[in-house]
């Protein structure tokens, strides 16, 4: 976990702040190294449970002047070393970015695939950089002074260190809800860097420029499906083999789908002397679907035996959710993955795999694709996905596939669902963040969509969370699927080659995957956890249930005034004097989630302990 300030100026003297920053983002059992360099002055804290050394973090080159500072792993490594003509052995991923840098300056970043967070420090100019990775799974965020500029890889520890009171940016916590601007933070003086960007500090001015361009990627129309589930195969392969650190003991996300599944194999294979690899799964360990409910356990027991792997289901009993929810600040409300990470503590896990970032690229689904064949005259294969023989499908996909994106018409469906699902929020703070909204529901192509997911920062919001979070608890996770180079050859791909009949979209992987998981896997259409959401909803009352007599502390929070309190308490009067409630669980899910977030803002607004 890395913080520091650069000040323009020597004789600037800010040491409280940056002491306070420090102490905000310690946690117990870190080791701590402070770092005082010309006009800098900062540190970087260390896991015992990870194999991290100091020169996985520093490298100081005195007589170029240089510092770097850097969070996260370079994946290419051995690529860059014979580029570069340096010895693979011996030169630490901070002394291959020294050394990439006095060759080619800032833009050297570029060349590099990798989740980092990197600062470069030059004494002798007093040259102050910021970087974060392409795709931004490495967390980093600052602020700036007078003459100052502070940042962290803790986001929220950079908040609270520069929160003077007033209201607490609450926005941050409600993408699940609401379209948000994923950049912001919950203080509005604290930024984030924005992934596939790098930051220059320059005499008190912030200039940032965007240096990965995936918009640049140009359709390749001579492409055949052949080729294209040959070149992916080994692209995904190999960004599973850069990943995996041998230091670590490993394991990995898995669930009954295609993305968890086929890296979760992939990575086992990497990790094949290791006596036990772990498939986490937020599939209850316990619990009762419905007859003709599709029992996810099973399939994810069907990929680890094949696989090798040792399935380990989470077990949340309604209690848990006290301390869960007084957590808040610490696992930014993802319950289910705390529980991951408390099994992970006990199996020794010090590495995960995840499969986040499948669904946007390498097994992305139908989004823009009709689009694309109907207005390329590419009529044979539309047809081909959409056969004559479901008349109404095919009129519904015209619609509401074609023809509404044509003319930038949201459904009034989709408005209501996010009408909906705002019901206990004030009408001032209902309001979504327009260009985000735009690039979700009016987009023109599937490569557009696909940018947009970039353009939004959705894919970083969660990484950077787990980044913080797992650091933490002594965890890494790393995400084969969002290889630059998958995402950029995926931009390039013509919509007609993800087409292989009516019945299957997310063709690449059930391609790649043969032989490695299960055909029940393989060819498993629909992606809902019929068991997890059983066990959700089986608790989701008596979850709300343990904090429903606490709304008018609510109430009382004034972080917490973006809440409807007049509509939330006629819903719970409704619900106590009616016994055909009907949506017990809605009201419910919403209390859980208000608990949440006021305990988050408690936690927040602690005093920080000199």
């Amino acid at each position: 976990m890395l913080y520091g300030r650069f000040t323009c100026h020597p004789l600037v003297n800010e040491r409280t702040s940056l002491d306070r920053l420090k102490k905000t983002i310690q946690w117990a059992g870190a080791v701590h190294y402070q770092i005082d360099y010309g006009n800098f002055s900062g540190g970087f804290f260390l896991d015992p449970r990870l194999p991290h050394t100091v020169d996985d973090f520093l490298y100081v080159d005195t007589t170029h002047g240089l510092l770097i500072l850097m969070m996260g792993s370079v994946y290419n490594r051995m690529e860059l070393c014979h580029e570069l003509k340096l010895p693979t052995n011996t030169f630490s991923d901070p002394a291959l970015v020294a050394y990439a840098y006095l060759q080619e300056g800032p833009g050297f970043v570029n060349k590099f695939n990798g989740d980092f967070s990197i600062l470069i420090y030059q004494s002798h100019s007093n040259a102050f950089h910021l970087f974060r990775d392409h795709v931004g799974v490495a967390p980093l965020a600052y602020t700036t002074t007078e003459q100052s500029i502070y940042f962290s890889s803790d986001i929220t520890g950079l908040c609270r260190t520069f929160y003077e009171g007033g209201r607490i940016n609450m926005d941050p916590l409600l993408s699940d809800v609401k379209v948000i601007d994923m950049t912001l933070t919950f203080n509005e003086k604290v930024l984030k860097l924005k992934a596939g960007h790098f930051l220059t500090f320059d005499e008190g001015k912030i200039i940032t420029k965007k240096y990965w361009e995936p918009e640049r990627v140009q359709t390749d129309k001579t492409l055949t499906q052949e080729r294209m589930f040959s070149e992916l195969k080994s692209l995904l392969e190999d960004a599973v083999h850069i990943r995996s650190d041998q230091r670590f003991n490993a394991g990995a996300h898995l669930s009954g789908g295609l993305d968890s599944s086929t890296v979760a194999a992939l990575a086992r294979k990497e990790y094949g002397q290791q006596p036990a690899f772990y498939g986490y799964s937020w599939s209850p360990i316990s619990g009762i679907i419905n007859k003709n409910e599709l029992d996810e356990r099973e399939l994810v027991k069907q990929t680890g035996e094949m696989a090798g792997i040792v399935p380990a289901f989470i077990h949340v009993e309604v209690s848990d959710f006290v301390e869960l929810t007084k957590n808040s600040i610490s696992s930014f409300t993802y319950f289910h993955e705390e529980k991951v990470l408390k099994m992970a503590k006990l199996h020794g896990t010090n590495l995960i795999f995840s499969g986040w970032g499948g669904d946007e690229f390498i097994s992305y689904g139908s989004l823009g694709v009709d689009y694309d064949l109907f207005f390329n005259f590419q009529w044979n294969t539309f047809f081909k996905k959409n056969p004559f023989n479901n008349p109404r499908k095919v009129v519904k996909y015209l619609i509401f596939r074609v023809f509404l994106p044509a003319i930038n018409y949201i459904p009034g469906s989709a408005k209501k669902r996010s009408v909906e699902s705002l019901r206990f929020f004030n009408i001032k703070f209902s309001e979504f963040h327009q260009q985000t909204y735009q690039r979700f529901y009016r987009y023109h192509s599937r490569r557009n969509y696909q940018l947009g997911l970039l353009n939004t920062y959705h894919l970083s919001e969660r990484t950077e969370c787990w980044s913080i979070t797992g650091y933490k608890n002594g965890v890494e996770y790393r995400y084969p699927l969002l290889d630059k180079r998958i995402i950029e050859y995926i931009l390039k791909v013509p919509s007609k080659l993800l087409v292989n009949g009516s019945k299957y979209t997310r063709i690449i992987l059930r391609e790649i995957s043969d032989g490695l998981l299960p055909e029940s896997v393989r060819w498993r259409i629909g992606k809902s956890d019929d068991a997890f959401f059983a066990y959700v909803s089986q608790q989701s009352k008596d979850r709300g249930l343990l904090f429903i007599h606490e709304i008018n502390e609510f109430k009382a929070n004034p972080h917490l005034d973006f809440i409807n309190f007049n509509a939330l308490e006629q819903e719970v009067k409704n619900f106590k004097e009616s016994k055909a409630y009907s949506d017990p669980f809605g009201l419910f899910g919403y209390i859980l989630s208000f608990k949440s977030l006021h305990e988050f803002t408690k936690s927040y607004q602690e005093k920080i302990e000199p």
